[in-house]
């Protein structure tokens, strides 16, 4: 099957700044994967990624992706945790709507801009966040940002560069509170990977407990009704 049309870069950023958070999760079954898509739907919630964290991860996306375009068409999945261009074309052709690395790479930069594909490059330097933003990142993820210097360090560097749009990742928790700051810090979105998406409640199937917990903090957002 060939990938579906990926949303301009643009147009995911754009998404993503709306949803304010973007939920990241792995497991080794498409079953469970399809549970806590349909968990994170049901919150509201439209862009999700999967990251690539087993030998199993591939095939489980690739069977995600094609049940998710017909069961949930409006969601937007992604693959996480790419490592080259090689596997980022890999997932695009099995359906990925965007990649996300943790690490700046130049090849696979190329390779997504080659096919239209939105690109968030893991950055922890001024410098690596001014090159993603050179070549054309959807959304520059900082990582791992409560290591880097929490919500500090993100408005340090908003001060002379507030053109940037960063996605903290790593260190995210799903405390409101906790939330709140890195966006009051100037964060574009953030990225939340087991303290929203729990592998224990994926591994009982407790997909209810994880949809409580999403729609739980994406009613506590900062300008949610």
């Amino acid at each position: 099957m060939p990938p579906r049309p990926p949303p301009a870069p643009a147009d995911l950023a754009e998404r993503l700044r709306a949803q304010r958070l973007l939920p990241l999760f792995t497991c080794t079954d498409a079953d469970a994967g399809m549970g806590v898509l349909a968990a994170l739907h049901g919150a509201g919630l439209r862009v999700v990624e999967f990251t690539n964290r087993s030998a199993a991860a591939p095939a489980v996306f690739a069977a995600m992706a094609a049940r998710a375009a017909a069961d949930l068409p409006d969601l937007l999945l992604g693959a996480g945790t790419i490592l080259d261009a090689g596997q980022a074309v890999a997932f695009h052709d099995a359906g990925a709507a965007f990649i996300v690395a943790p690490h700046l790479d130049e090849e696979t930069g190329r390779a997504c801009a080659a096919r239209g594909l939105a690109w968030c490059p893991g950055t922890g330097t001024v410098s690596e966040m001014m090159q993603a933003f050179r070549q054309g990142a959807a959304v520059i993820k900082v990582f791992p940002a409560d290591a880097l210097g929490g919500p500090a360090f993100l408005k340090a560097v908003r001060g002379p560069c507030p053109f940037l749009r960063l996605m903290p990742s790593g260190g995210v928790t799903a405390d409101p509170a906790n939330i709140a700051g890195w966006l009051g810090a100037g964060a574009w979105c953030v990225g939340i990977g087991s303290q929203l998406v729990r592998p224990e409640e994926v591994a009982a199937g407790d997909f209810a407990a994880i949809g409580a917990r999403a729609r739980a903090l994406v009613a506590s957002l900062p300008g949610s009704p």
